[in-house]
């Protein structure tokens, strides 16, 4: 199973920290250079791209990216993509090869989360733990599993930075993806490294009647979305085993 890192060059102790914790558990590592948002010419990025988005989440999101491509040309099945500011489970091999030998036709496996995990579980792995299609913002992308379809998938629908990479993953039932999480996490943030990304383009946002209802809406086309979704992967799953 290939493992890339995005790490920027000029951060040689996170790189140094990882290639530790990577040793720790007998796994070998590429370390992607990530992108500088300060450093990107805005004019250069395709039309409709959100002006808005900060500098570190404009690179996040270019690196993510950079690295779906390269999924893409080297033909990798899967391919698992760490950030450089993570706690790795001892876990973590295991339950890629789980996921991996799944028939599940999923685009992209969070195996991190910020926020609680809730949703409706579309699979099992052999540990126990779930693959869950959440209906809550899990948020982050410190850590995923994605496949060779899925990459092509993403930089077909996610061609333009209009938010933060990880809200998109949030949006996959919007974007007609399959991105289940896995629970328990086995990627999670190392709470002792100060994010690189910096503050969030709609941190500063001021909470409105009119963004409330539109917040709720959104939730229960999100709900509607996810189950009709779980409801297809588990026919799916029944016609495999008939």
């Amino acid at each position: 199973m290939k493992i890339f890192v995005l790490n920027l060059e000029r951060a040689a102790d996170r790189r140094a920290l990882m290639q530790r914790r990577l040793a720790a558990l007998a796994l070998d590592a590429e370390f992607l250079p990530a992108v500088e948002g300060s450093r990107v010419d805005r004019r250069s990025l395709p039309a409709g791209s959100e002006p808005r988005l900060t500098p570190g989440e404009l690179g996040c999101y270019l690196s993510h990216q950079r690295c779906w491509e390269i999924v893409v040309e080297r033909g990798l099945a899967h391919a698992v993509v760490l950030e450089d500011d993570v706690v790795l489970s001892p876990e973590l091999p295991r339950v890629i090869a789980g996921i991996a030998g799944l028939d599940l036709p999923y685009d992209l496996v969070r195996l991190s989360s910020l926020g609680p995990v809730r949703g409706i579980p579309v699979a099992r792995l052999a540990d126990g733990r779930l693959l869950i299609l959440p209906n809550k913002n899990p948020s982050g992308a410190q850590g995923y599993l994605v496949s060779q379809a899925g990459a092509r998938r993403l930089l077909e629908h996610l061609a333009v930075p209009k938010r933060p990479v990880d809200d998109e993953f949030d949006l996959y039932w919007k974007h007609g993806l399959c991105v289940p999480v896995v629970f328990p996490c086995v990627v999670e943030e190392d709470g002792g490294l100060a994010s690189t990304i910096g503050a969030r383009m709609d941190g500063q946002r001021r909470k409105t009647v009119g963004r409330h209802l539109v917040r709720v809406i959104e939730a229960k086309r999100r709900k509607l979305a996810v189950f009709l979704l779980a409801r297809r992967l588990r026919q799916a799953a029944a016609d495999r085993r008939r």
